[in-house]
């Protein structure tokens, strides 16, 4: 019997106007991260971000409905490459602490390629009420990524199977992200990033 050949569809041509629009899109949300990194989210001037994209100031809200949106796309962006990075480890053993120590190492970096000012702004947002969006769970992939550790390690016999996964992974980000976003001296932070890491397994673990 032949073997069936399964032919994939061809990707979409995008046609001259697509591609331009995704061009300046592209063009307005680096001009936008490069003048929150100057001014801060609140001091952001939309009229300079469409100035250096060579664009109106409308087109701007034509493809962001706010500058917080511009913030939060990005934290979806940073948040897959921390996951990818993440995933490409070993893992699987159920120790908790070595996949958080690990993940805030991640996020750390991901500080560095930000810079400060925007990094805190971004997730300065998650406890603003200018935050443009609902988020669920599964929009997060941080949160997955969290969900799945803490599933390894239930699997593990290391936290109980009583415990609901989603909601101590949405514990340990909004307690993490407050500490990042307070902007403490990086010594002093270190130190209470992992007692923080400590204490939340801890609390988690059985005993």
């Amino acid at each position: 019997m032949p073997a069936t050949s399964v032919t994939q569809p061809d990707p979409p041509v995008l046609g001259t106007r697509q591609i331009q629009r995704l061009q300046t899109r592209v063009r307005l949300f680096d001009a936008a991260l490069a003048e929150i990194s100057r001014s801060g989210l609140a001091g952001a001037d939309v009229a300079a971000i469409a100035a250096t994209a060579g664009v109106a100031r409308g087109t701007f809200y034509f493809h962001f409905p706010t500058k917080e949106h511009v913030l939060v796309e990005l934290e979806r962006a940073e948040e897959a490459t921390i996951v990818a990075e993440l995933s490409a480890r070993p893992g699987g053993s159920g120790d908790l602490m070595s996949a958080l120590r690990l993940l805030v190492r991640h996020v750390l970096d991901a500080e560095r390629r930000l810079g400060p000012v925007v990094f805190r702004d971004m997730l300065g947002l998650h406890f603003s009420a200018t935050r443009p969006v609902e988020d669920a769970l599964d929009e997060h992939p941080l949160a997955e990524f969290l969900v799945a550790a803490i599933g390894v390690a239930q699997d593990a016999g290391r936290v109980s199977r009583d415990a609901e996964a989603g909601e101590l992974a949405v514990i340990f980000l909004t307690g993490l992200f407050a500490l990042l976003a307070t902007g403490a001296a990086s010594g002093l932070r270190d130190t209470l990033l992992d007692r923080y890491v400590t204490t939340v397994v801890q609390g988690m673990e059985m005993r």
